[in-house]
């Protein structure tokens, strides 16, 4: 799902299949309910900690929770020294809910 208007529905409705995964995803919509961090979350997105600890999963299953949600296009992520930082990406989600209301 790497351009927004071209949606893969299959690929964005398995990422969201997991309840967590669905769950991270709601939670990255309000960064500011996150722990603070070095960087302001709203700006760069949440640490993959912070999302693992909320979670309750362990580091491997959170990176591969956000590596499918990547993958699907759902999230962008920004690497600041050793750790990752994820956001949602609305505009790929806004073309999500376009291509079922239409569908």
């Amino acid at each position: 799902m790497a351009d927004s208007g071209n949606i893969d529905l299959v690929t964005a409705f398995k990422a969201l299949g997991h309840p967590t995964r669905l769950a991270i995803l709601g939670w990255l919509k309000e960064p500011e309910s996150f722990p603070p961090q070095d960087h302001p979350a709203e700006q760069v997105g949440v640490c993959l900690k912070h999302i693992q600890a909320r979670a309750g999963i362990s580091q491997s299953t959170a990176s591969q929770f956000m590596s499918t949600l990547q993958r699907a296009g759902l999230v962008t992520c920004t690497r600041l020294g050793q750790f990752s930082h994820y956001q949602r990406n609305e505009e790929a989600i806004a073309a999500l809910a376009r291509s079922v209301a239409i569908s």
